[in-house]
């Protein structure tokens, strides 16, 4: 999913992945980013609705990311404090974040088509590492789809179940404890 040739300069130097990506949390008025991304991204079982986004934005603030290259928005990340083993539907709208959480869920996380193999994904997955961290959270789980299992197994996740995650769409169920 992110993995590649870094980008070279016009001078041929080699830039390194990721060299000129900034993540910020993201606000409301990314919406119309998010929404584009998620389509040009997923088929249509896999669509987050607007109010799903908004309540995770707003739920949990520090685990909404964007990734951006200048004003473009590059990529985004949904990372929540969560229960072991209790997943997040598609489009799920969330009203509270559990009052005991023991992982890191990483709910969505995606790369804008036009900016991949640039480092996005590992720059997200980087900073969402680090808001686990600031929770003393150590342990990740999330729910690999459209291929993406063979990035997660090499950011050191591992398959746990494969199951239908949405009427007709295989999934892999991951974790990985750092």
């Amino acid at each position: 999913m992110d993995q590649h040739d870094p980008p070279s300069h016009a001078d041929g130097q080699i830039a390194e992945p990721g060299a000129r990506l900034r993540v910020r949390p993201l606000v409301s008025a990314d919406l119309p980013d998010l929404i584009r991304i998620d389509r040009e991204s997923y088929t249509p079982e896999l669509r987050e609705s607007e109010a799903a986004f908004l309540s995770k934005l707003v739920l949990f603030r520090a685990g909404a990311l964007g990734c951006f290259d200048g004003d473009q928005m590059c990529g985004y990340a949904f990372a929540l404090p969560w229960k072991a083993g209790t997943l997040i539907g598609v489009a799920q709208v969330l009203d509270a974040l559990p009052a005991d959480p023991d992982v890191m869920y990483v709910h969505d996380m995606v790369a804008a088509p036009a900016c991949r193999r640039r480092g996005v994904a590992s720059t997200l997955l980087g900073e969402i590492a680090r808001v686990a961290e600031a929770l003393h959270l150590s342990r990740f789980e999330l729910v690999a789809v459209q291929g993406s299992e063979p990035f997660w197994r090499q950011a050191g996740f591992q398959a746990v179940e494969t199951f239908e995650y949405v009427p007709g769409v295989a999934a892999t169920k991951m974790e990985m404890t750092v």
